[in-house]
């Protein structure tokens, strides 16, 4: 399975993460999100970053909203770091609002590294 045209993916050991590049159409999110649940469901991913910094949108409020309940509905019930701009988010997270009120553990970051903290200590450990 290719990956359409605007994602990049990097999936080792149980960490899957996702780029969205400049290239990215803001108008695909609802084919990229089915793309992305469609490799979660194929693959066992135990935490999942998608970075949203280098495209244009989303720019409204609506947007965000949408994205949200994207997220809730293709992603796969496991920790959800998004990497966006400070610009791109609204001050009441809507987006992760509407996520997390339809049962996903999703959270936003400005910058990769506490992420990637915040995705660690989400990570299961494995049994000895």
């Amino acid at each position: 399975m290719s990956s359409p045209t605007g994602l990049e993916f990097e999936y080792v050991s149980g960490r899957l993460v996702v780029r969205a590049t400049s290239d990215a159409e803001f108008g695909q999110r609802v084919a990229f999100a089915q793309f992305i649940g469609e490799f979660v469901q194929k693959n066992p991913v135990t935490t999942l970053m998608i970075d949203l910094r280098d495209t244009k949108g989303p720019s409204t409020f609506m947007d965000r909203y949408q994205l949200g309940e994207l997220a809730a509905e293709h992603l796969p019930k496991v920790p959800v770091a998004v990497l966006m701009r400070e610009a791109q988010t609204d001050k009441q997270l809507i987006g992760k609002l509407v996520a997390r009120n339809r049962g996903l553990e999703l959270e936003i970051f400005f910058d990769r590294e506490p992420a990637e903290a915040w995705l660690q200590k989400r990570t299961p450990r494995k049994q000895p």
